[in-house]
């Protein structure tokens, strides 16, 4: 399915900021979330299709959130988007997200990932 809204969670707040930026010149609604817990309130408001979800947030971190996040009724496509190399993940944990996007990445590729149907 085509995303729509997108959340993205990063406590680069000035980062994230450019990108919603960029994400919403290519037509896509956008919110920002500095924290988990901060991503979990926008969810239940915003009720986002797709999550840009970076792995090393203060207060939780990515793998317990997309964990969170799946419990939604309408759960939705979580991507990692995150500096971690890929050797660095944790065993088991890829199936937790729709796709692993590493940083920095690419303006261009992230909304063709987002437009896509599937």
């Amino acid at each position: 399915m085509r995303a729509s809204r997108v959340l993205l969670v990063d406590d680069n707040e000035m980062g994230s900021e450019l990108l919603a930026e960029f994400l919403s010149l290519s037509g896509l609604e956008t919110r920002c979330a500095a924290t988990a817990g901060q991503a979990l309130e926008l969810a239940k408001t915003f009720a986002p299709d797709a999550v840009l979800l970076d792995i090393l947030l203060p207060d939780m971190d990515g793998y317990e959130l997309a964990a969170r996040l799946r419990d939604c009724a309408m759960p939705p496509r979580i991507y990692a988007l995150s500096g971690l190399a890929r050797h660095d993940r944790r065993d088991g944990t890829d199936s937790m997200f729709t796709g692993w996007i590493e940083k920095p990445a690419d303006p261009d590729a992230l909304v063709a990932i987002l437009c896509q149907a599937g």
